[in-house]
């Protein structure tokens, strides 16, 4: 942003997740941006197992999943606890991994899980076009 245009004194609203990093509104405050933060909402586990929603457990078991996609730290935590912390890097141990950037493949990695596929553009056309190209090769 600031090729682009003078920072100093701009006023900013910048709403995000309840547990996004700061580090955007620190560097648009570094860079003299008058920065409001606002928590637009919260990330929330979904219940574990409803009716009707595929078994996700047998699935990964079965190796009938080609390919999990974390695009969030929080997803993947999220993800682990509903499988289980001793189970999840197992059942992913043989899936294609993508996560969409480097913050949630770390997030991953703390948690024993590889990422396979971490995409150098941090968007979700980014982690598709990352997909379609390893699967690709495949």
């Amino acid at each position: 942003m600031r090729a682009h245009a003078e920072l100093k004194g701009a006023k900013v609203l910048f709403p995000r997740s309840e547990i996004a990093r700061e580090v955007l509104a620190d560097d648009l405050r570094k860079a003299g941006a008058l920065v409001t933060d606002l928590v637009a909402y919260r990330t929330l586990a979904a219940e574990p197992q409803r009716e009707g929603d595929p078994d996700v457990y047998k699935l990964l078991l079965e190796r009938q999943v080609d390919a999990v996609t974390f695009t969030s730290a929080s997803s993947v935590r999220h993800f682990v606890k509903a499988l289980g912390e001793e189970q999840a890097p197992d059942l992913l141990s043989g899936t294609v991994v993508a996560s969409i950037g480097p913050v949630t493949a770390e997030a991953a990695q703390q948690l024993g899980i590889t990422s396979t596929i971490v995409p150098t553009e941090y968007t979700v056309p980014g982690l598709v076009q990352a997909l379609v190209e390893h699967f690709r090769k495949g």
